[in-house]
């Protein structure tokens, strides 16, 4: 073959060789940017499922919460009317005082413990166990007087645990007013329930939430202060 012949043939070959060598590079940098598309979906979802992992723990929390005293009424049927029929309890009856008075002192404490987690952490789905803590509360008269007789082991749920029980501000405050009075020669827990009392005023229509971030950021505040006025020479 002569030489003025090959050279174009092997400039047509070698151009061919180019277009074929730039072709498999384009499908390398295709599989490579599909590689690439697939990582970053697969961290996308990991990540999702981490930032919902706090706020599902805290589902399953409020769940729990609000659903814990279930197994001690499947065990002790008898106790159901009492924070389900707004049965009273009264001398004759299967359960004891005590039985009554120890339930309605573990389901007050789950629930007032649902209130505060609501407080602190805003995914948690306070609106989903509100309305299960205000039939509690309106279906109960164990529950409504160990409120009212054990208020002061409530400081930062005890003001919203009333207004769930309540019907309306007014009657929350009248509530406020006797819990005044019984607060007898307490000076501190007097002072603290006048707070409560002025603060429920100041407010129109409050939701149940309000108050109680109300109450906790009102502590989380004094406890910061507190630490913060601590020397450093005392740690």
């Amino acid at each position: 073959m002569r030489l003025d012949t090959l050279i174009p043939v092997l400039a047509v070959c070698g151009t061919l060789l180019l277009v074929l060598t730039g072709l498999l590079n384009f499908s390398v940098f295709v599989r490579q940017l599909r590689a690439g598309r697939e990582q970053l979906e697969t961290t996308r979802r990991l990540l999702e499922s981490a930032r919902q992992g706090p706020e599902i723990q805290l589902v399953q929390r409020a769940m729990a919460e609000t659903s814990d005293h279930l197994r001690l009424l499947v065990e002790r049927p008898y106790l159901r009317p009492y924070f389900y029929e707004n049965k009273a309890w009264s001398e004759g009856d299967r359960a004891s005082g005590d039985e009554v008075k120890a339930m309605a002192e573990l389901l007050l404490d789950n629930l007032a413990s649902a209130i505060i987690h609501s407080a602190a952490f805003p995914q948690y789905p306070i609106r989903g166990v509100e309305q299960n803590i205000r039939f509690h509360l309106r279906h109960s008269p164990a529950l409504r007087d160990y409120l009212l007789e054990a208020f002061d082991r409530f400081p930062l749920a005890g003001l919203a645990l009333l207004s769930l029980k309540n019907e309306s501000q007014a009657q929350t405050e009248e509530d406020l007013r006797a819990l005044i009075v019984a607060a007898g020669t307490d000076a501190a827990e007097k002072t603290r329930r006048e707070r409560l009392l002025r603060h429920l005023q100041s407010t129109v229509n409050a939701e149940p939430l309000e108050l109680a971030q109300y109450s906790y950021e009102r502590a989380r505040t004094r406890s910061l202060a507190n630490l913060g006025s601590i020397s450093p020479l005392a740690l």
